[in-house]
């Protein structure tokens, strides 16, 4: 049978149901989807149809529609939908979605893509807000920007977010990597050439990525492999506002913003001679730096999110990422930042067979993926160390499951035997059943 159903943490919950009427799975976070801890009232192995549904809604859902409209007493209001699927372990899934957050995030997703163009810069961390409040500011003046950064935090992204947000919006925005052409090649492609310049060159002549950004942006990446004979001569342009194609005589002014970006330190690079400190201080106009994802954490799971749909939707999959993978993608460092995350999703969704990803890509690189690690530090009697092992499993594995029922799963012992251990530990159990 065709998987219809996607779980989005965020808004939705799934309650897959026996033919005794039995919730036997729950996929989503009911906190989310009721904007209240309901665990008391929905848990496994409770008959769905006796529930005390009068706890949650206005009205008590009416089983023998298909969809309908409920109204949480807190004044949520939750898509109910029931689908028969008639498999070994299941026979419904009754999918809960809270239409006020959809409606919601809908809205924002609305306001982003009218004011950028884009749906592409995903965040909701304060670090980001404040970059992304800084950059609506400045796309409005023509001032050079220097975006830094480690490599894959989304440097082109947000260079392409503030010509989107710009007056020039509607023009040309070019991008060259300068450390991706040949050193004898860069001044062609900046400036392009006269007709007659090279045996074999066009004919023609050849126009500049300046000069086809004329009234637009071009973006500089990677500045710092700029060599440093060509960095004289784009001083010139910042400075002057003209190019001149090799082979030329004649100056031919041009209106470009110019947006560059780098991960080097160009401070160091100029102290070592290696970057031209007049150069240098043109481009700082606007310095931007953008937050490694590690110092960005709870953008994760939206980012997580967002790739998701995309590859789902590329490749045509309804994935679904378990809790137990967020929690180890978000315990990761993300050294590649976002541009990892992403090849990360991707590799999930075309590697996994299952519709529920449990999983993570085996990989030398994610050695903090690996899931068989218990570290002890000192030495200390082992009956002690025993019980700190123990203890340090069945935290983890309630914090990553989120349920009793899902970490004794995983423990592979009795669901009474990890709330017993909880309680000994004094953890509250937050998900109590579920």
């Amino acid at each position: 049978m065709e998987n219809k159903h996607y779980v989005d943490e965020h808004v939705n919950l799934l309650l897959f149901i026996s033919s005794t009427y039995k919730i036997k799975m729950i996929l989503g976070h009911h906190e989310n989807v009721f904007a209240t801890s309901i665990s008391n009232t929905l848990s496994l192995n409770k008959d769905v149809t006796t529930l005390d549904w009068d706890r949650i809604f206005i009205e008590k859902p009416n089983f023998d529609l298909d969809e309908q409209i409920l109204f949480t007493k807190n004044g949520q209001k939750i898509l109910f939908s029931i689908t028969k699927i008639s498999t070994n372990d299941f026979e419904f899934i009754i999918s809960l979605t809270n239409i006020t957050k959809c409606i919601k995030i809908h809205m924002q997703q609305s306001e982003i893509t009218q004011s950028t163009g884009l749906n592409s810069v995903v965040f909701v961390s304060e670090k980001m807000q404040e970059l992304m409040d800084i950059t609506k500011t400045i796309a409005h003046v023509n001032s050079t920007v220097l975006l830094l950064g480690e490599s894959g935090v989304g440097k082109s992204l947000l260079a392409r977010e503030i010509h989107t947000l710009s007056s020039r919006a509607a023009q040309a925005f070019v991008s060259l990597n300068c450390g991706s052409l040949p050193k004898d090649l860069i001044e062609s492609e900046l400036f392009g050439y006269e007709q007659g310049t090279f045996t074999g060159g066009n004919k023609a002549g050849k126009i500049g990525l300046f000069e086809a950004a004329n009234n637009g942006t071009i973006f500089l990446d990677e500045i710092a492999e700029l060599p440093y004979d060509m960095q004289s001569k784009l001083l010139d342009v910042l400075q002057e506002g003209t190019i001149r194609k090799i082979g030329g005589v004649k100056a031919q002014k041009i209106d470009v913003r110019v947006i560059a970006a780098t991960n080097k330190n160009l401070s160091s690079l100029v102290e070592k001679n290696l970057f031209r400190k007049d150069l240098f201080y043109r481009l700082n106009v606007v310095p931007l730096e953008l937050p490694a994802l590690k110092d960005r954490k709870e953008d994760i799971p939206l980012l997580i999110d967002y790739f998701l749909a995309n590859f789902n939707r590329k490749y045509n999959q309804h994935k679904i990422i378990s809790e137990y993978s967020r929690a180890k993608l978000m315990e990761y460092d993300w050294p590649g930042n976002i541009r990892e995350l992403e090849n990360i999703i991707e590799r999930m969704v075309v590697t996994n067979t299952e519709m529920v990803i449990e999983s993570l890509p085996k990989d030398k690189t994610l050695s903090a993926f690996e899931e068989n690690t218990v570290e002890i530090k000192g030495i200390l009697p082992l009956k002690e160390a025993k019980k700190l092992v123990e203890k340090d499993l069945v935290l983890k594995a309630y914090k990553i499951y989120g349920s009793t029922y899902k970490a004794a799963k995983a423990l592979k012992v009795d669901q009474s035997t990890i709330v017993r251990k909880l309680q000994q530990y004094n953890e509250i159990l937050e998900y109590d059943d579920v």
